[in-house]
C-alpha cells in the first residue's frame, strides 16, 4: 500500500478536525490528433492518480495549473510524445458537503476536470508558447457537480470527467458522512385557536371571493 493511500486513511481518521482538506492528484492528458481540417486535435483524460505526498511537501495549486509534456528519455520510442500531465489539488470544504453527497448518490459519480484554452498565467508572454503542442491549461479539478454547473453555464471551458472510485471515493464518502447534515422537513402545525377564530368570523374570506362574479 502506497504512502498516498496511508495519507488518505490518516485524513479520514481526523475528519472531525479537518473541515477543509486538499487532495493532491496527477492528471495524465492525451492530445489526440484528428483528421479534420477545422480541428487538428482534441484533449482527453488518460488517467488520474493520487500524488505520493510526503510530510512537509507543499500541495500543488487548486486553480490555473500548467500542463507539461510527460517526458521520458525518448518519448517517441515510448509513444509518449502526445502525452502530458498536470499536478493539482482537489479542494474539499464542509460548505460543499451537499454537492458531494449529490455526486455520490448520482448514477455516474465523477471527478470533474475543467480545461481552459490559453495560458495558465496571464503574465506569460503567449508568443513564447508553442500552442500547436499545448494550447490549454487545467482550470480546476472538482468533486462538486454544483460547481461544475457554473462552468457549464458559461460555456467557455472543456469539462471532462473520470469515474469517482477507489481511495478518493472512500474519503469523500467519509467526508460527507462527517460533515453533511441534511435539513429535516418540519411539517407546519396549524394553529387551532386561529382556525376557530376564523370560523367564528365566517371562515376564510379569500375562499368566498373565488365565487364572486365580476362584470
Amino acid at each position: 500500500m502506497g504512502s498516498n493511500v496511508f495519507l488518505i486513511i490518516f485524513i479520514m481518521a481526523k475528519l472531525e478536525e479537518n473541515k477543509h482538506i486538499l487532495i493532491a492528484v496527477k492528471i495524465i492528458l492525451e492530445r489526440k490528433i484528428m483528421d479534420n481540417q477545422w480541428q487538428s486535435h482534441e484533449w482527453e483524460i488518460h488517467d488520474l492518480m493520487l500524488i505520493d505526498m510526503q510530510p512537509g511537501d507543499g500541495f500543488p495549486p487548486i486553480n490555473n495549473v500548467e500542463i507539461l509534456p510527460l517526458r521520458t528519455s525518448d518519448n517517441k520510442i515510448n509513444n509518449l510524445e502526445n502525452y502530458f500531465f498536470a499536478q493539482a489539488s482537489i479542494d474539499l470544504h464542509r460548505a460543499e458537503a451537499e454537492a458531494y453527497a449529490e455526486n455520490l448518490q448520482s448514477s455516474d459519480p465523477s471527478i470533474y476536470i475543467v480545461l481552459r484554452e490559453g495560458s495558465y498565467d496571464d503574465d506569460i508572454d503567449e508568443t513564447s508558447v508553442d500552442y500547436n503542442e499545448i494550447d490549454i491549461h487545467l482550470a480546476e479539478v472538482s468533486l462538486s457537480p454544483y460547481n461544475i454547473q457554473d462552468y457549464e453555464d458559461s460555456g467557455e471551458d472543456i469539462i471532462k470527467k473520470v469515474p469517482l472510485d477507489g481511495p478518493i471515493s472512500q474519503l469523500l464518502e467519509k467526508f460527507v458522512e462527517t460533515h453533511f447534515r441534511p435539513e429535516e422537513f418540519i411539517k407546519r402545525k396549524r394553529d387551532k385557536a386561529k382556525i376557530d377564530e376564523n370560523l367564528s368570523r365566517g371562515g376564510d374570506q379569500r375562499l368566498s371571493k373565488k365565487n364572486r362574479k365580476y362584470h
